[in-house]
């Protein structure tokens, strides 16, 4: 049985290496592109990392962890670290953005993270950056929510 990292890798080879499918014939129900699929399932394996990191920078800030769901993530940026052309290295690099949301999805910020997949690593997946790029205010009926932030970072 494969274990979540290996079939994240392999569905990441997969996702950099495919072609979107070619238009369905006529008559035929539209088919979902293949590389949303990839995408989609790439991001549902990396969620719980997401949401790792997610949990660990908003704890100072606010008093629940804020959710990170999967069609709330941006890939802006998919490759591998190592190989060259025609060389499939199977250490990759991952940047991508998010808004992590409270209750009825209110979002509460915005941040962008690296994320490296690679056999070196021990758990196969490391954050390697995490950027806070903006906060937004929370309603006045959630305010109660927010830590101070007087000594932090």
């Amino acid at each position: 049985m494969k274990t979540r990292v290996e079939t994240f890798l392999l569905l990441l080879t997969i996702l950099l290496s495919s072609i979107p499918t070619t238009a369905a014939a006529a008559g035929d129900q539209p088919k979902e592109p293949k590389l949303l699929l990839y995408q989609d399932i790439m991001m549902e394996l990396l969620l719980p990392d997401i949401q790792n990191a997610v949990n660990d920078y908003y704890k100072h800030r606010l008093a629940e962890n804020p959710l990170v769901y999967p069609y709330q993530i941006e890939i802006l940026q998919a490759k591998r670290v190592n190989g060259g052309p025609g060389d499939r290295g199977f250490h990759f690099s991952i940047t991508l953005e998010t808004m992590p949301v409270l209750g009825p999805h209110i979002t509460v910020g915005k941040d962008r993270m690296t994320f490296e997949v690679s056999p070196l690593y021990p758990d196969k997946i490391k954050l390697i950056t995490f950027k806070h790029l903006q906060t937004f205010e929370l309603p006045s009926n959630m305010q109660e929510l927010l830590k101070s932030t007087k000594g932090t970072p």
